[in-house]
């Protein structure tokens, strides 16, 4: 039986795109030939040994910069320390990284070269990071130029969610590509009967706008919320949760809008949400291959979205520039009123995928 090292900047209890990447990709993963455990950093206190779904977690010590968006090993720490050897000596056949700019993913290219094993990483973005704070991005470029290059230019192969993740792991220095699209088990996204919309105390009559994912600036949210301004019979409600949530809220306030946070909720709740909801927004600056568009895409609901990142991928219309609240405003108008066709995920189905997977290891 192979053992496999997936590394994840963060993971359980943790939920968002990445997260859920993770652990569908470790699911998917033929339990009789793969024993998987997943290293992240210990963002909140937590044990630093856990199992969740059958998948051993190590957490390792880390220092929290920017919130809980960034952070790096507390490297001269004793339980690091033993949490490392730990994990050098289990011989790992393969690690597995995701993102190359979280400083996890150049730890796992160092431990995979320690080990002499197999290193594969998955690229989820396509450009440059980009911050709100100006010194934030140059730094992140310094980064990428540097550490990041290093990681995709030992990896044995780099897989890209996206082509446009293939791409840009190709121009960062990646010897050997290979696409495989970020998927979604399609089977559990199927629109619900529910009393939810009656819950929340909305009309009949109000159409309903919802976001899913983390509630950071490069999100986008801020773009939509000001879209919505000034919006008769709409109700937006935010999914999520993230280190920008008082900013939105403080924001939410100004426009006089009383908007929806519901902070994270898991699978079923956000079917639930989503089955009840006339338009889905992601106003993301950048993206990978956005988990929550192809989540709503399966449960049918209409999408507007940047276009950015692989977004193209899984819907050709209504992609608007990403920060162009006027555009944003226009398109939310007139899509509300359409009658939209449902797209063909077949591509990003969660089994073919994980299959493709399981070819390189």
């Amino acid at each position: 039986m192979k053992k496999i090292l997936l590394i994840s900047n963060h993971f359980y209890p943790y939920k968002g795109g990445l997260e859920n990447y993770v652990l569908n990709l470790a699911k998917g993963l033929n339990q009789n030939e793969y024993e998987v455990d997943v290293l992240t950093y210990n963002h909140k206190n937590l044990a630093s040994y856990e199992n969740y779904y059958g998948l051993n977690i190590i957490r390792l010590p880390c220092w929290e910069i920017l919130g809980e968006t960034y952070s790096i090993p507390k490297i001269f720490n004793t339980e690091y320390e033993k949490i490392i050897s730990k994990i050098l000596e289990t011989k790992y056949d393969v690690v597995i990284t995701n993102t190359r700019f979280f400083t996890i993913s150049f730890l796992g290219m160092l431990l995979a070269k320690k080990i002499n094993c197999k290193y594969i990483h998955t690229e989820h973005g396509n450009k440059h990071v980009i911050h709100k704070n100006p010194l934030v991005t140059v730094l992140a470029w310094i980064y990428d130029q540097t550490l990041g290059r290093a990681v995709f230019s030992n990896a044995n192969i780099v897989v890209g969610i996206s082509k446009q993740c293939v791409s840009f792991a190709k121009k960062m220095g990646a010897k050997k590509t290979k696409l495989i699209y970020n998927s979604i088990n399609l089977s559990e996204y199927k629109k619900v009967k529910t009393n939810l919309q009656q819950r929340l105390n909305i009309s009949p009559k109000t159409k309903i706008i919802t976001y899913v994912g983390r509630l950071i600036y490069a999100k986008g949210i801020q773009d939509l919320i000001q879209a919505t301004t000034e919006m008769k019979s709409v109700q937006l409600i935010i999914i999520g949760e993230g280190p920008y949530r008082q900013k939105l809220e403080q924001l939410a306030k100004e426009t006089n809008q009383k908007i929806i946070f519901t902070g994270e909720l898991d699978k079923q709740q956000v079917i639930e949400y989503l089955s009840i909801s006339d338009l889905f927004v992601n106003p993301s600056y950048s993206e990978g291959l956005p988990t929550s568009v192809l989540e709503a895409a399966a449960i049918g609901v209409p999408i507007i979205a940047t276009d950015v990142g692989g977004t193209r991928e899984i819907i050709q219309k209504n992609l608007i520039k990403p920060k162009d609240v006027k555009e944003l405003k226009k398109t939310i108008i007139k899509v509300l009123k359409e009658k939209q066709k449902k797209v063909n995920l077949n591509k990003f189905d969660q089994e073919i995928n994980a299959n493709l997977f399981e070819e390189l290891l």
